[in-house]
């Protein structure tokens, strides 16, 4: 399978129009290689520019974020000391109910002892106390201690009255206490839960905010590495036409490398391009399902087994024969053919015979297929592009189809 190239560093998405246009060109074509890694400059300083705006508005979200945060944990606290206070008042409306009972009790005895007292004044309506004082004493002592008596029953029912309306005054009062507690405990803990729900929306909007932000800052700074290796494909498209001329000057191919790498041509089919490698078609150019980092699979599979020779597609120069990464050892090859510029990519190879700046023939082994990088078994994936190297994991860019070239 063909990995993402950034997969690696999180993102799908590895080269965008600020890659692609650089080398969106054939080599040779609108522009020189110096225009080209001028303009590719430029961008990356544009880049780094936004970059840095960019962790201008990181750093001020993450403070908003911290603040309201602390905004949380303060209405938090608030929250926990108020559901202290409701439960304060909840012993406290315990104690009130008691006493509102004790109270009703003590008002409905008094309701009965006034009854009493109000049914024996009412028997004696028609008598004139006074009178009864006067006339029905014995003599003046019995009529002054009648005068006290009356007095002194006057006194206690002008203090049971008395009692009664204060005892019924204190009830209304404890029950209006009671109320309005309850009324205002409730109001603000339902003001602190609702201020509790608006920060937190609040956060989690500004959340959002940070995640996007972390998002476009590691997506510019995946642009600025893959402008950095446009940057290197463009100084190595350059060095490989350059040696292709001097190859073509003096007739015949020096290998740039010193290592020790066989440059007999092991396949003898012919054509603009040829198969890579024996094995069959295990995935073909078009869309994919995404699952391994990419919607567009922009070369073909051939699966094959293990140290299977990797033949050069047609003949040209290494611009990079690499290891690591999800492509894992890989060799670029830079192609003129018929005045025009081609690269194919090869990948997953277990191992490489060849070295940048080596000069290969049609047919020559490059390489040994194997299944390293982000590869989910043996196969050599493939790739042939119309001009420089380009990618896109969503789509399509200057990608050519190898099935119609076999």
């Amino acid at each position: 399978m063909k990995p993402s190239l950034r997969q690696s560093i999180g993102l799908t998405l590895m080269t965008m129009t600020l890659l692609i246009h650089p080398l969106a060109n054939p080599v040779g074509a609108a522009g020189s290689y110096k225009e080209k890694q001028q303009q590719n400059q430029q961008q990356q300083s544009k880049q780094k520019q936004a970059l840095s705006n960019k962790k201008t508005q990181l750093s001020k979200a993450q403070q908003k974020v911290y603040a309201i945060d602390q905004q949380i944990n303060g209405l938090t606290l608030q929250v926990v000391e108020n559901q202290q206070k409701i439960d304060q008042n909840t012993r406290q409306i315990k104690r009130l109910e008691q006493k509102i009972r004790l109270l009703k009790e003590k008002i409905a005895k008094q309701e009965k002892m006034l009854g009493d007292r109000l049914a024996v004044r009412q028997a004696k309506a028609d008598q004139d106390p006074l009178l009864e004082a006067v006339f029905g004493a014995k003599d003046v002592g019995d009529m002054i201690s009648r005068f006290n008596a009356f007095n002194t029953i006057a006194e206690s029912d002008a203090s049971l009255l008395k009692d009664y309306e204060q005892n019924k005054q204190q009830l209304a009062t404890a029950q209006k206490k009671l109320r309005q507690t309850r009324l205002d405990l409730i109001d603000d803990w339902t003001n602190l839960k609702k201020k509790q729900r608006e920060l937190k929306a609040e956060k989690t909007k500004r959340t959002s905010l940070l995640n996007r932000l972390k998002s476009e800052k590691r997506s510019i700074e995946t642009t600025i590495l893959s402008l950095k290796d446009a940057s290197a494909q463009l100084k190595a498209q350059e060095a490989a036409a350059k040696a292709a001329k001097q190859q073509a000057a003096a007739q015949s191919a020096q290998p740039a490398s010193s290592i020790k790498a066989s440059t007999k041509v092991i396949s003898k089919a012919t054509g603009k391009f040829i198969k890579p490698a024996a094995g069959s078609v295990s995935q073909g150019m078009g869309a994919a399902s995404g699952s391994n980092g990419y919607a567009y699979h922009n070369g073909i599979d051939l699966a094959g087994p293990v140290n299977s020779p990797i033949v050069a597609s047609a003949s040209g120069v290494v611009i990079q024969a690499s290891s690591g990464g999800p492509y894992g050892n890989h060799v670029y090859l830079s192609h003129n053919i018929g005045g025009k510029t081609y690269t194919t990519v090869y990948a997953h190879m277990n191992s490489l015979t060849v070295k940048a700046g080596q000069n290969v023939k049609q047919g020559q082994q490059i390489g040994n297929l194997g299944s390293t990088g982000n590869s989910t078994g043996p196969h050599l994936h493939f790739e042939i592009h119309d001009g420089g190297y380009q990618y896109n994991a969503n789509g399509r860019t200057n990608e050519l189809n190898p099935s119609g070239f076999f």
